[in-house]
């Protein structure tokens, strides 16, 4: 019996090794490349007329000629107006006051359709800088540790300064304190404002020197006897109050 079965294992046994290797060749064939069929439109020849093949993602002309047929789109409604946004700033007499306000202003001109009524705003507005003919001067606030420094003027000219750091300096002024016309810049193309070598305080004085002298200067803002600019900066916020892990229920950006 056994064998019997053992004849017939080897006579089927060149068979199936003949299957197997035929199986493996067929996997390992490389795929036909992908022919596109034609696409038959059935608008392309109208009701009762034959169809015509039109090539899919090619620019055929029949595709041309039944886009050039279709109606263009309708435009798109105008977008709504922007609704104005009323911002009421009642403020009070302080030293940071219109240094704070002014900054504000230039803030909320970022900004559409926005209608800000301020109280206690001046009435008149001020642009003395375009009047410089070559060098003009006014009073800075918030500067040297006082309220405002600023040129002493007696006849409408400059004499003298009052500063709470240095009065001997040949020009004791805040660097945004002073205007200089373009056409003395272009005169004077070898003037030089110094970030180096200049003593400290001494940069505005080492650069003005070279353009004008202190009887030139141009005493504005009523004699300098106004303050329309200020020397601000950022201060390091305080955050003493502030959890170490986040205890509110929303998240905000600040």
């Amino acid at each position: 019996m056994k064998s019997v079965l053992f004849s017939r294992f080897f006579i089927l046994l060149p068979w199936m090794l003949i299957v197997i290797i035929m199986l493996d060749v067929d996997t390992r064939r490389p795929a036909p490349p992908l022919t596109p069929r034609p696409y038959f439109s059935p608008y392309a020849g109208g009701r009762g007329g034959a169809r015509l093949p039109l090539r899919r993602g090619g620019p055929g002309r029949g595709r041309e000629q039944l886009n050039e047929s279709r109606p263009p789109p309708p435009p798109l409604p105008p977008e709504p107006p922007l609704p104005t946004i009323y911002a009421i700033t009642p403020t009070y007499s302080r030293p940071v006051q219109k240094a704070e306000l002014t900054r504000l202003a230039n803030t909320f001109r970022q900004v559409a359709q926005l209608h800000w009524i301020l109280v206690e705003d001046a009435a008149a507005r001020s642009e003395l800088m375009r009047t410089t003919r070559k060098v003009s001067v006014w009073p800075v606030g918030l500067v040297g540790g006082r309220r405002y420094e600023r040129p002493l003027v007696e006849n409408g000219k400059v004499v003298g300064w009052y500063t709470g750091w240095r009065a001997d300096r040949p020009f004791a002024i805040d660097m945004a304190g002073f205007a200089v016309s373009l056409q003395v810049i272009l005169s004077n193309p070898k003037a030089v404002f110094k970030r180096r070598g200049s003593q400290p305080g001494m940069q505005e004085s080492d650069f003005l020197k070279q353009i004008t002298t202190v009887e030139e200067l141009e005493p504005k803002a009523s004699n300098c006897t106004k303050v329309l600019v200020w020397h601000t900066r950022t201060e390091k916020v305080n955050l003493a109050n502030e959890p170490k892990y986040h205890l509110d229920t929303v998240t905000i950006e600040v």
